[in-house]
Parts: C-alpha cells; structure tokens; sequence
C-alpha cells in the first residue's frame, strides 16, 4: 500500500495558505493523488449517503432497472451529467480511454448531477420514504464535495499564481456529477476481478471516499500500488485529464483502477468539471520554459470527446 500525501484543510488557516497550496501543487505534480481530511464536513453527511445508497443497492434487480441512468436532461442534448441506474457490466472504463473491445466492469451505480440541488426537478429516484431519504442524502453529499473541491482549487491558484476567482468563475455552471458505487465480493462465476478497469478521469479534479480496499493507482514505474484510508470521511482526490491540459501536462492525470476484493466495497464519487464556455488553455506558469502542448480547447468540446467515447456515441467534429 502506498502513502500518499495528506492535506490537512484546517492548516490553511491562520495565514498558512500558501504552504497548504505548495503541498497540494507538489502532490499534484508527482502523484496526481493525495488524501483532503479536516475539511469541515460533518461525519453524518457520509454515513447517511453511504447507508442510503446501500439499501437501494439491496434493492430487488426490477427496481432498480426501473430507473435506468440517462445521460441528458430537458436542458438540452449535450447535458451528460448522468442520472440513475447502472447495473454490473453495463459500463467500462476503458472505453473512456478510447480502448475498444476490453471486459467491462463489475460495479453498480447510482448517479446525480448538479440538479439534485433543486428539489423540483424530476429525477429517477425510487418513489418511496427511502428513496426520498435517498435524494436528501446524496444532495447533502453532492453540496459538500462542491464545497471542498472550491477549496482546494481555490488553494491552487495560489500555487498557480493565479486570481483567486480564477477557477470559481469557471466552474460556477460547470456540469458535476456524482455516482455511488457498489462493488460486489469477487464471486467464482465471475471472469475477472475486474471492478473497474485501467483508466483516468476527464476532470479537472475528482474527490472519492470509500469503505475499503480495492482502489489502485499505477506508478510511473508502471507498477500498480494499492490506495486505501481509514475512514471514509477521508478523500482520495486526484488530478484529472482536463487539470493535466490546464496544468500543460505538469500535473499528472494518473491511471487507476479497481480490483474486487474478498468483501463488497461501496464507494462514492464526485466529479469536478468546467463550464461549458471556459477555454482550456496552458497556465501562464507552465509555459514560461516550454511552449504549450495543446491548442486553447472550449470545455464543452473537450467534454463531448470523452463522454462520446464512454458512452459509445459516434465522436462529433
């Protein structure tokens, strides 16, 4: 098992902010993982969406394939924040990397997007008290990690030396999603254990909190590490393919995956992205020496790249 840096949120404060943003910049250039504790949440906002999203997981398989995941909303076609159900080997990861023909995983999932914070939208939740109590849970949830994650990026642009606002002002409208995640123990009628497969996320970064083991990171070695933490009011963040870009490929997108263990592992996680309108272009720090990799990308584009290849969608010019 690796150790991974661990950012304390609490010691920025006190005017200790910018040793703080140092710590996770470095984190972000040599690991692209670090562990966020002292953020504030309280420990309720993670048992209640964790016990929540485990009861709808024990649900009967009609139940919940009566609320299948869609990938866009009323609010237009290239809305892909997911809502709803997914059931085991109905998603792979590798697709997202553009790898075709590889096993898909062995995981099921709960998702919401940013609507979840409107209590009148019409979402697929199970029309019952508990999936009500659902809906509570995870909105609870959903408006915590957007606090953290505000914080941490906020940190960085210190690191970045860039405004304040720089991040805030392009991720005020951005199109989150969160997905609870339930991996069942490794069974012999299984082909693999294959939880979910080899890939990185297109954020700009990803906070994830777990129950238990199962998660690994590769090295730059090429070895695969195991990641774990004690509780699961620790997050596990980590860089995504759209900070990599940001960051020109300073920061490290890092490859992981999940392997089934002896034991169900439920995890949750949250997915920080862009507005649609933000240019995704080197940060000045990072081109002072070398010139910028990539060409200045609108996040909508950016996007409609990854998620047409999740979804097996038909890539748009």
């Amino acid at each position: 098992m690796t150790v991974l840096p661990v950012i304390n949120l609490e010691d920025a404060l006190g005017g200790n902010e910018e040793k703080v943003a140092d710590e996770i910049s470095r984190a972000c250039t040599e690991v692209g993982f670090f562990i966020v504790r002292g953020h504030g949440i309280d420990r309720k906002v993670f048992d209640d969406a964790y016990e929540l999203s485990l009861g709808f997981f024990g649900r009967p398989a009609a139940e919940k394939d009566a609320l299948p995941m869609r990938t866009s909303t009323a609010r237009g076609d290239n809305d892909y924040s997911p809502y709803g159900y997914s059931a085991l080997l109905s998603e792979n990861a590798y697709a997202y990397t553009g790898k075709q023909g590889m096993p898909a995983d062995y995981v099921e999932k709960f998702s919401v997007g940013r609507l979840v914070l409107d209590d009148a939208e019409d979402l697929p939740f199970p029309a019952d008290e508990r999936g009500s109590e659902l809906r509570a849970a995870l909105k609870a949830y959903f408006a915590a990690c957007e606090t953290v994650s505000a914080r941490v990026t906020e940190l960085l642009t210190i690191a970045l030396e860039l405004p304040r606002d720089f991040f805030a002002t392009r991720t005020d409208r951005s199109n989150d999603s969160l997905r609870s995640q339930y991996y069942p123990g490794v069974q012999q009628e299984f082909l693999n254990d294959q939880g979910m497969g080899e890939h990185t996320d297109g954020t700009l970064i990803t906070l994830l909190t777990e129950d238990g083991p199962g998660l690994q990171l590769r090295d730059l070695s090429g070895n695969w590490i195991d990641v774990d933490v004690p509780e699961r009011d620790h997050f596990i963040v980590n860089i995504g393919d759209l900070m990599a870009r940001w960051s020109n490929d300073e920061y490290v997108s890092t490859p992981h995956r999940v392997r089934l263990v002896d034991r169900p592992r439920q995890s949750i996680v949250f997915f920080k992205l862009a507005n649609d309108d933000a240019v995704i272009e080197a940060f000045p720090k990072f081109t002072r020496e070398r010139p910028a990799t990539y060409e200045p990308i609108r996040y909508e584009t950016f996007s409609l790249q990854k998620m047409d290849a999740l979804f097996g969608r038909e890539a748009r010019s």
